[in-house]
């Protein structure tokens, strides 16, 4: 599978889902913008913001590549994790990159400005106390996972990963939601407040002997479900799967911005078959 989409123009994309929608009309609609506008970016690429490029991405991932996905379901082996545990510069530059891009696609945090707070210590400009910190929560935790691996990965440690992560962020840092969450573009109901405890038991028992990437994908989707957190599950089933990935001897996946939205496409059709998003994070492993 080629998951490359970044790698293909926008003029293609705006073609292809034109081509799905049929009319200018339908695909402004998905847009959320006006037909003159639409006619605006196909005479200049350049003026589509980035906001508007994610927009057209998710779009053009669920409706045209998604479709060309083969629908087997197989067991995914992931990279070779090699010497990386024993080389530690290139083990803190992967972690620090994965960090990044797991805050980037929750915040918009640019991996250089990332870099400047935890390498150089300056705040970049326009830089809010909360922004920074968030940088700083996620970049501890991350190191913190990677060090302590071997752990189980139990509801205790999840609960103690989340606290490090969303300290000074929200008021119950490591504690489970008592308010029902939900997902934006999803029709899936997540876990009633309720019911979170038992099911992230459940969860803990079934994926307590991950082998494979195949594994670690269906955990991910279970786990995103669940969304047992008022805030940070996202980057919490991130530095999941880091552990089970290094756990299990193969090379975690770095994601950001520019996969997030084969990303997210690929995490809810998961729930019918894993086997693309464990391909996903084997190509994004690399």
């Amino acid at each position: 599978m080629n998951f490359d989409y970044k790698g293909i123009s926008y003029t293609k994309k705006i073609d292809d889902l034109l081509a799905y929608y049929k009319t200018s009309v339908a695909f402004a609609q998905a847009l959320g913008i006006t037909r003159m506008t639409l006619a605006a970016w196909r005479d200049n690429i350049q003026k589509i913001k980035v906001k508007n490029q994610d927009k057209i991405d998710l779009l053009w991932c669920k409706h045209v590549f998604l479709p060309t996905i083969d629908e087997k379901s197989e067991i995914v082996i992931g990279v070779d994790l090699g010497s990386f545990l024993f080389e530690p510069m290139i083990m803190d530059k992967t972690l620090r990159r994965m960090a990044a891009g797991s805050l980037e696609i929750e915040t918009g945090t640019k991996e250089q400005d990332f870099d400047a707070i935890v390498l150089d210590d300056i705040v970049p400009n326009n830089f809010y106390a909360r922004s920074v910190l968030e940088v700083q929560n996620i970049y501890h935790i991350t190191q913190e996972v990677a060090q302590d691996f071997q752990v189980e990965i139990d509801l205790q440690k999840i609960k103690d990963w989340h606290k490090v992560l969303m300290r000074g962020l929200i008021d119950n840092a490591g504690e489970f939601s008592t308010k029902q969450r939900v997902l934006p573009n999803v029709d899936t109901q997540l876990t009633h407040p309720d019911d979170i405890e038992e099911e992230l038991e459940n969860w803990v028992k079934e994926y307590s002997n991950i082998q494979s990437l195949s594994d670690i994908a269906k955990s991910h989707y279970y786990f995103e479900m669940i969304h047992p957190f008022s805030d940070g599950n996202g980057r919490i089933g991130r530095l999941i799967i880091l552990a089970q990935c290094l756990q299990i001897g193969i090379k975690p996946p770095t994601i950001n911005n520019n996969n997030k939205a084969l990303y997210y496409i690929l995490l809810d059709y998961a729930k019918i078959n894993p086997t693309p998003l464990a391909y996903f994070f084997k190509a994004c492993s690399k």
